[in-house]
């Protein structure tokens, strides 16, 4: 074989071995990436509700360093208003304009991955990045059709664990030792009504031990912590008017009206210091920076049937018809395996890298709260119904129980009337 058809014959096995590769891949059903290490410059199409300071928290910490890393990708970011991203993205889809990268929230990923408008992350997750390396936990938001072995619609970056906020200078004066471990939903209540007080003699209490709403924040954990659940496991049920689910609210209700310890209220409360406790989401922590009066955070309690932490995370997604998504991966990979803190995720969310969330700069050992609490929580936590349709759906869950709290109906009759509001709602997203 003379020199020119040992060219020609190498050429000719090169191509056949690269149809075989490229067909196989095919049959396994393996990604097929595009090479982002070419010359060529890719602009990604980045879509956002994060405004304001954290349009440039996100520009400055996160595109600008992977810009830097990646010449041949530049990233054109564009953030609205959470109201108008959700108006915008579904036309943007639909008129072949879908963003490369977007942010998605956990109670809409039901919704758009079974639309099928969303890349499938999981062969990407699985041929990149280590299990082991993420608390897994929060992924269990983003997984379809079910949340335990879906596959995964989008990519948590950060989550939120509940845990319980109290005051430490109104424990001192009512005699209450502070929360821990193994405090019960009993144990709470106990304390509520110790940490009520008439300081001015009026007959009115002044201090409250407790507030709470149905909100998913609170409510929803204790209810399960009862062995309740909004849902049956097809989501196609409302399940809330079990007997656990009544019993959980009938205690809640008479927390308000027979122990009078306890009040429907918001965040203002517990910095106000009209309450010594309140259950909410780790980013509240930014009252750090505003609050004068010495207080900590508590794993949530236990229920009969055990404690329940609701946990849920922040992720982006890829569009299914986005056109760079492999260089899209990339700057997802890149923001999830960062091991120093950025201003946008910050120190008031989990981030979902280990290497991160247990470092000495994220667990801010010498300031408040102990954020050692939200990583024991994680074990207890669970993401809950966020779906489907769960954004309907909570508002007028919300709306039917407030008169029982506020004591002008009966728990039963508020159950009902929740559960079939609910049902409403899950019956017209089925038949969608």
């Amino acid at each position: 074989m003379n020199t020119r058809q040992s060219r020609s014959y190498k050429r000719t096995l090169t191509s056949a071995l690269g149809l075989v590769l490229f067909v196989s891949l095919l049959v396994l059903g393996t990604p097929i990436y595009a090479d982002d290490t070419s010359d060529e410059v890719i602009e990604l199409y980045y879509f956002t509700w994060a405004t304001g300071a954290n349009y440039n928290y996100i520009q400055e910490d996160l595109i600008e360093p992977f810009e830097a890393l990646h010449p041949n990708i530049k990233i054109h970011h564009e953030a609205v208003p959470g109201g108008e991203f959700w108006d915008k993205l579904p036309v943007l889809i639909a008129s072949g304009q879908a963003p490369d990268l977007i942010h998605m929230s956990v109670g809409y990923i039901f919704d758009y991955a079974r639309k099928g408008l969303l890349e499938n992350l999981r062969p990407y997750f699985d041929r990149d990045l280590n299990e082991d390396d993420f608390f897994m936990e929060p992924f269990k938001a983003v997984r379809y059709p079910d949340m335990e072995t879906g596959d995964l619609y989008a990519m948590p970056y950060s989550f939120m664990v509940t845990a319980l906020f109290y005051n430490k200078d109104m424990f001192h004066p009512a005699g209450v030792y502070y929360p821990d471990d193994t405090w019960t939903w009993d144990d709470l209540r106990a304390a509520a009504r110790r940490l009520t007080m008439d300081k001015d003699g009026d007959g009115i209490s002044d201090q409250y031990g407790f507030v709470i709403n149905p909100h998913y924040e609170s409510f929803d954990p204790l209810v399960r912590s009862f062995g309740g659940r909004m849902l049956s496991d097809d989501l196609r049920t409302v399940t809330f008017n079990s007997p656990e689910g009544i019993a959980a609210t009938q205690f809640v209700v008479d927390m308000i009206q027979e122990d009078r310890s306890t009040i429907r209220g918001s965040r203002n409360d517990f910095v106000n210091q009209r309450v010594a406790m309140w259950i909410s989401g780790m980013y509240q922590i930014d009252m750090r920076d505003i609050v004068t009066f010495d207080w900590d955070v508590a794993m949530m309690p236990s229920g009969p049937a055990g404690r329940v932490v609701r946990l849920w995370p922040d992720s982006f997604a890829i569009p299914k018809d986005a056109k760079h998504k492999e260089a899209a991966w990339e700057f997802i990979k890149y923001v999830i395996t960062r091991t120093e803190m950025d201003r946008y995720i910050g120190s008031r969310k989990v981030p979902v890298y280990k290497e991160l969330a247990t470092s000495p700069e994220w667990l801010e050992a010498d300031t408040i709260p102990d954020k050692m609490v939200f990583l024991r929580s994680i074990p207890y936590g669970d993401p809950l119904e966020f779906r489907p349709a769960w954004g309907k759906w909570e508002p007028v869950r919300w709306s039917a129980l407030t008169p029982a709290m506020d004591g002008k109906e009966s728990v039963l009759n508020a159950v009902i009337k929740a559960s079939e509001a609910m049902q409403a709602v899950i019956d017209r997203f089925w038949a969608e």
